[in-house]
């Protein structure tokens, strides 16, 4: 059954480590929060799967025991699915390797399966039981720097207070399932165990998960819990073996029933209260605990949660796709051929925050069905296994699976959720392997020089596997991370000079730091717009290196549209210009086909009309982007400026207002540079001056050519009290441009 051999240290080491990796956590190495864990992960498996081979190849002859167990099964029919879904993938490549961003793809997916198998061949009994209480103490961290976090302790940059804290793992939600994969287990020792001070510590961890998953604020956590509970507290007897015959019988647990019964009530009365009366006492009003209890507790503001509208694109994702899906990791390229403002206002979706349709989208029909008949294949191979020693365990993994599904339901996997699901598994194996039927082995007889070559191919595929996939892109990811924060404490030009030379180190983040690097030049350019153009022109030429990589991300070409809009504005030459704004409509057809109704796409092609002089085209555009939705404010804004070009001033005032009135923010410096830039095509100096006004008032007093335009539109209005006025405040903000002020000044009449 495990592997008992001088090396076990070895491998119980690489376990412990691997359990351990939800908690680190440091900038530059570790971010994304996953990624560079999945990396160190597959790293130390690759290495003990290689420890592994080698020591049964050594046995002479060798040996292969075969078992035909339904979990390994379940699991082979789960991997096979995936890799057959990312073999007919709208995107091979991202399928196998996914996004930093999620830590995801095929090849990590498949070493969660080698983690289950390797746990179970590695750990006896009290083994399993040490790796259990290794993982609560990791979990008893990862929640205490959460509680940190949320009250603002030892507040670094490593622990931002937050109102949903996020722990280690990137995301409230992530770390309240996390913790929930481990509230049952530790519940279940803290029931069972004898000994007065080890049940007082499950109790403390406990009561730390409690407060843990009560402060992140996850609503599908708390549902998942609740029925986990129930299931605990209603299916467990007092006597096992006499229960199990008679689940409902006078042998059932009373008390069990008693507590469930009182939990239902306890948790009815606490909804009804929060949703029944709106106005709550001071008591409530003033405990921080206590609001995000009453805010995540509301039905209505459940009801309204945008993933319910999410779902039905993902549905209309997997109709599409029904058989094998879109491939793993392209969640998004569903998406986005199917979404539909009308429905949901969120443009950017790479999850469906529901693991059935998540599912679904990324394998097919067939990945749903296979994924639901693991659960169901652990569930009764648990079922099947209960007896007078064991079933408190088995009842308390079963619930664990039970309140994982129904959190999920609301939610989607990462590393840390997926580690220890894929632990609860080897455990399961552990758990059910006492009476499963032994196959006889089939033994092959390998030759020594035979067994050197396999070895020795073998040996160098790992080590290859090492530097390639996980040493180099972990080097990469960290050379990305530090010429980030170069950026954001302006060190620009350090910043980029260290990420053009991890450019030259290619793997398959190629594509990524390519995108890193346009998102690095825009935090430089808020420091040094001056610069803007050079940024432009860089990003613009890197997208389109990725965008061979991964032609499916709609926002590549997105960017590529934008990007070569704003070069043309720049470009003088007419023949250069012409060819740019040719390039960017191009770009953003493709966008099109990829996302037929974004309205991001719509306004960017009315941006490239209003370059190109075709006001009638984005005026088009424009009301193309009200119709797939009139709250998005953005088209309203473009449809005025459209009209100001076309000189219906009257009506673009109107859309302007509207476009205010839904939340755009007609004073920002760009919004009023683009109605400078239209009012002075026509000229309008009356609303040139509104412009600026605005922009002294909204964006920068103290900016002398503000002033100095403002003065020259009071003096064609023949205002010129106002522009002399204003030409003396240029004097004052801007003494060296006095020879100036003066000559214009000269050029105002007396009176």
């Amino acid at each position: 059954m495990q592997i008992n051999n001088k090396l076990n240290w070895a491998y119980k080491i690489g376990l412990y480590i691997i359990l351990a990796l939800p908690l680190f956590t440091f900038s530059p190495w570790m971010y994304p929060a996953d990624f560079p864990k999945t990396l160190i992960f597959r790293s130390i498996l690759a290495i003990l799967g290689f420890l592994a081979l080698w020591q049964h190849l050594k046995n002479n002859p060798t040996s292969l025991r075969l078992r035909g167990t339904r979990v390994i099964w379940a699991m082979a029919g789960l991997l096979g699915t995936f890799l057959l879904a990312s073999l007919f993938s709208i995107d091979t490549y991202f399928s196998f390797w996914g996004s930093p961003w999620r830590g995801g793809g095929l090849v990590t997916f498949a070493f969660y399966f080698v983690f289950a198998i390797l746990a179970f061949k590695t750990l006896d009994k009290q083994s399993w039981q040490k790796a259990w209480d290794f993982s609560i103490f990791i979990g008893i961290l990862v929640s205490l720097v959460a509680i940190c976090q949320y009250f603002g302790l030892f507040s670094t940059m490593l622990l931002p207070m937050t109102s949903r804290p996020a722990s280690t793992l990137g995301s409230p939600i992530l770390m309240a399932i996390y913790i929930l994969l481990l509230f049952f287990i530790t519940l279940s020792f803290f029931i069972k165990n004898k000994i007065i001070w080890q049940k007082a510590l499950y109790g403390i961890a406990i009561i730390i998960f409690i407060f843990t998953i009560l402060i992140s604020g996850t609503r599908a956590v708390w549902a998942g819990i609740f029925v986990g509970l129930l299931y605990f507290l209603l299916l467990y007897p007092q006597n096992p073996l006499q229960g199990l015959k008679k689940p409902f019988g006078k042998d059932f647990l009373n008390i069990s029933k008693i507590i469930a019964g009182l939990f239902i009530v306890a948790v009815a009365l606490v909804v009804a209260y929060v949703n029944l009366f709106p106005s709550n006492p001071e008591v409530i009003q003033k405990n921080r605990i206590l609001q995000t209890l009453e805010k995540r507790l509301s039905i209505k503001s459940a009801l309204n949660d945008e993933r319910f509208l999410g779902w039905q694109t993902a549905m209309q994702a997997i109709v599409d796709r029904p058989i094998l899906g879109w491939g793993p990791e392209n969640f998004a390229v569903g998406f986005d051929k199917n979404y539909d403002p009308k429905i949901i206002s969120s443009f950017w979706w790479d999850k469906a925050h529901n693991v059935i349709l998540d599912m679904g989208v990324q394998t097919g029909i067939l990945g749903i069905i296979v994924y639901i008949l693991l659960f169901i294949v652990l569930f009764y191979k648990l079922s099947a296994e209960i007896n007078a020693d064991n079933t408190l365990i088995i009842r308390g993994v079963q619930a664990t699976l039970i309140g994982y599904l129904v959190a999920n339901l609301f939610s989607f996997d990462s590393f840390s959720t997926y580690l220890i699901f894929f632990l609860l598994i080897g455990y399961v194996l552990h758990l059910t392997s006492v009476s499963q039927d032994q196959h006889k082995s089939a033994i092959i007889r390998i030759n020594q020089r035979a067994k050197l070559t396999i070895t020795s191919i073998i040996f160098c595929i790992l080590i290859i596997f090492l530097y390639q996939y996980n040493l180099k892109p972990f080097i990469i990811n960290y050379q990305i991370n530090k010429a980030q924060n170069l950026a954001k404490q302006k060190a620009c030009d350090q910043a980029l000079v260290l990420i053009e030379e991890t450019l030259k180190q290619h793997s398959f983040l190629d594509s990524y730091i390519r995108m890193e690097y346009v998102e690095i030049t825009k935090t430089c350019n808020a420091f040094y717009p001056e610069n803007n153009l050079t940024y432009i022109k860089k990003g613009s030429e890197l997208i389109k290196e990725a965008v061979k990589i991964q032609p499916t991300y709609t926002r590549y070409w997105l960017y590529l549209g934008s990007s070569n809009n704003a070069l043309a504005i720049a470009e003088k030459d007419p023949v250069s210009k012409k060819n740019l704004l040719t390039q960017a409509n191009i770009y953003l057809e493709k966008a099109l086909e990829l996302a037929p109704k974004h309205q991001e796409i719509f306004i960017e092609q009315a941006k490239v009309a209003i370059t190109s002089g075709e006001y009638l085209k984005a005026k088009e555009y424009a009301e193309k982007c009200i119709t797939l939705n009139e709250a998005y404010s953005n088209c309203y804004w473009y449809l005025a400026l459209s009209e100001i070009y076309l000189k219906d001033i009257s009506q673009a005032k109107l859309n302007i207002q509207t476009a205010k009135d839904k939340g755009y923010g007609i004073y920002s410096k760009i919004s009023l540079g683009e109605l400078s830039d239209a009012y002075g095509s026509i000229p309008d100096y009356k609303s040139l001056v509104e412009v600026y006004k605005n922009l002294i008032l909204y964006v920068d007093s103290s900016f002398p050519q503000y002033h100095s335009s403002l003065a020259f539109f009071y003096k064609e209005l023949g205002q010129y009290k106002e522009a002399r006025t204003e030409a003396l405040r240029v004097l004052e903000l801007s003494p060296e441009s006095k020879s100036n002020v003066e000559e214009f000044l000269r050029g105002l009449p007396l009176k």
